[in-house]
């Protein structure tokens, strides 16, 4: 069930290139990379980045990134990264988010991070993590910047007409369940009335909220999470067309959102059809 966009751009091949002549005694010491390297990828056996307890949480802090979501990834999948360890990334190579979209909001404008969480889910639940990463962004926005915002389903919050965090989620599974999953958040710090020294206390809000709602998905279950969700998510009661993957499209009133995710369109003959988050294109009000 993992995201269809994949989990980001790969380090560069490290291949050697051809032998180099031994240096003279009086050959100049060449200068020290200044490149980042990735967690586990130093030849010296080095780890990225140091690791520091904030909030609770191990959290690695990268100047520039190829992503925050593939410097989680790496931490999860080759070190057993923690449940909410956290990335946080000043500039990504390449910021994408749902089915490829680029961020485009400036490095100095944004707040990026990703948590990595490790929900007791079986593999059909796995979206559900869609919602609870969407759901704590909203509110750790929300509590930093103190404006009332809504869901947009499946991978934004908004202000009104203005997209003001994008979200995106990867789920690995396991055998049967949810091995991981890393929750990438990207906060536009202007649109949200926050100033560039305001980064640590959204990401301490955001942190916080991650925790809340992954504590309410152990303790009720997918459904009240899902409750949550759709408590706050504009489109639900709006008439929407929904385009779809591969091919197609379908038009309903967005009537609710389910257990695992998926939204329920009732068309006007009452039949209900549920659209699955890896089976949307693109969603508009009409």
């Amino acid at each position: 069930m993992s995201d269809p966009n994949g989990s980001g751009g790969q380090p560069p091949d490290d291949a050697p290139g051809p032998q180099a002549a031994a240096p003279t005694p009086d050959a100049e010491e060449p200068p020290p990379r200044t490149f980042l390297t990735p967690p586990g990828a130093s030849a010296s056996g080095a780890v990225g980045p140091e690791t520091v307890e904030r909030f609770g949480h191990q959290v690695r802090h990268f100047p520039v990134a190829v992503s925050a979501e593939a410097m989680a990834l790496a931490w999860a999948n080759r070190e057993d990264g923690p449940n909410g360890a956290t990335v946080v990334v000043e500039h990504e190579v390449g910021p994408r988010g749902f089915h490829g979209a680029i961020w485009t909001t400036p490095p100095a404008d944004s707040l990026v991070c990703a948590v990595v969480l490790r929900p007791r889910l079986a593999a059909d639940e796995g979206d559900v993590t869609w919602l609870l990463t969407g759901l704590a962004a909203l509110e750790g926005a929300e509590s930093a910047s103190g404006r009332t915002l809504a869901t947009w389903w499946p991978a934004t919050v908004v202000d009104g007409d203005d997209e003001v965090v994008s979200v995106k989620v990867e789920v690995q599974l396991g055998p049967g369940q949810v091995k991981n999953v890393v929750s990438t958040m990207r906060f536009d710090l202007a649109k949200l009335g926050l100033r560039t020294e305001q980064r640590d206390e959204l990401l301490e809000s955001v942190v916080g909220a991650v925790d809340r709602a992954a504590a309410r998905l152990d303790e009720e279950g997918a459904p009240a999470l899902a409750a949550a969700y759709e408590a706050r998510c504009s489109v639900v009661g709006k008439r929407v067309k929904i385009r779809l993957r591969p091919k197609g499209e379908t038009r309903g009133t967005v009537r609710s959102i389910d257990r695992i995710a998926r939204l329920e369109i009732a068309s006007a003959s009452g039949m209900v059809e549920r659209v699955g988050i890896d089976q949307l294109r693109e969603l508009t009000v009409v």
